[in-house]
């Protein structure tokens, strides 16, 4: 009948990093406030060398050396966040009126209401040229075929630079690579501005106590939705061997890209001013992580209707976002 006396389902939480006995060590824990002991199951047992012993009439001892299980701050946050809600709707996109939001159906988004972004050089900073290395065929075909969808819809352009980084194919879960560029250079040539993102669990704490409803939305390639200004474009170029012609050219991008340093900041301070636009009655917030979007409701009805105003919104400005990174439930 479970630990409660009635069969329940609860969620796990996000792995956590703790110290049990001075030693670090990653467990999950079962979310399940309205338990009147605490559980332990097999799995801590073992971490915590405890030894169970049975007696004659039924009753059971544990015994276990004096220990003190400690969550580091900066992990405690994940307390609060469950690895899965069964009533969560996971095609809950189909269900609001956004058909240009969505990534899987539309062109990558481009937020064409912000300046470019002009990039500040360390003063006297040589250029650094860095030469491409060759990979297997299947590796470069992968990447021409991103390069060629970044180049039809101008996020690429070729380009001419005394700068040159590499570009590195990495695998992904599903067998494909994605292309990623070695931009460590470029971050050491450039200024670092204040960086502005969050900790999660700062954010986490400002969800409302009566919230009782929730909406995620996680954006696309959200980077790349911002310009940069065409002064600072030659900082970001690369040389790349078109696999099918055998032709060398250099691209360079025209939006924020991954592996900058200030792109975060960047993404989430033009984000951040683009959801002032938006309007949610108390108590209810949208809160922003970067490119992750959390929409919290007291109740179902204002929730939804919060989160279709925050996709309305998204759509209209030009972002796109996941069909599964968009979940809603309590």
């Amino acid at each position: 009948q479970g630990a409660t006396g009635t069969t329940l389902q609860r969620p796990f939480l996000e792995p956590l990093e703790c110290t049990l006995k001075g030693q670090a060590i990653t467990h999950q824990f079962v979310y399940m406030p309205d338990c009147p002991v605490p559980l332990l199951g097999r799995d801590l047992l073992c971490k915590m060398r405890a030894q169970l012993s049975f007696n004659e009439d039924g009753s059971m001892n544990l015994g276990y050396r004096k220990v003190t299980l400690s969550v580091p701050l900066e992990e405690s946050w994940r307390l609060m966040v469950a690895r899965d809600f069964g009533c969560a709707d996971k095609e809950v996109w189909r269900q609001f009126k956004v058909p240009y939001l969505w990534a899987e159906d539309n062109p990558p988004g481009f937020a064409a209401h912000h300046p470019p972004i002009l990039i500040e050089e360390v003063p006297l900073k040589v250029p650094v040229r860095i030469r491409q290395r060759a990979y297997p065929r299947h590796f470069m075909q992968a990447i021409q075929d991103i390069i060629d969808l970044y180049l039809e819809h101008h996020i690429l352009v070729p380009t001419e630079s005394p700068w040159n980084t590499p570009i590195l194919p990495i695998p992904k879960g599903d067998g494909r690579f994605r292309p990623v560029q070695d931009l460590r250079p470029v971050n050491l040539a450039t200024i670092t501005i204040h960086p502005v993102v969050p900790n999660p669990y700062v954010i986490l704490g400002l969800i409302p106590r009566e919230a009782q409803w929730f909406s995620v939305i996680d954006l696309k390639d959200a980077f790349f939705t911002i310009p940069i200004h065409k002064k600072s474009q030659h900082l970001f170029a690369f040389e790349w061997e078109n696999p099918n012609t055998g032709r060398k050219q250099q691209y360079t991008w025209t939006r924020l890209p991954q592996g900058f340093k200030n792109s975060p900041t960047l993404f989430g301070a033009a984000l951040a001013r683009d959801l002032e636009a938006l309007h949610i009655p108390a108590p209810d917030v949208v809160l922003q992580y970067v490119d992750d979007l959390l929409v919290t409701g007291y109740a179902e009805d204002a929730c939804w209707q919060s989160t279709a105003d925050l996709l309305s919104l998204l759509q209209d400005l030009g972002y796109n976002g996941y069909k599964m990174g968009t979940w809603h439930g309590r």
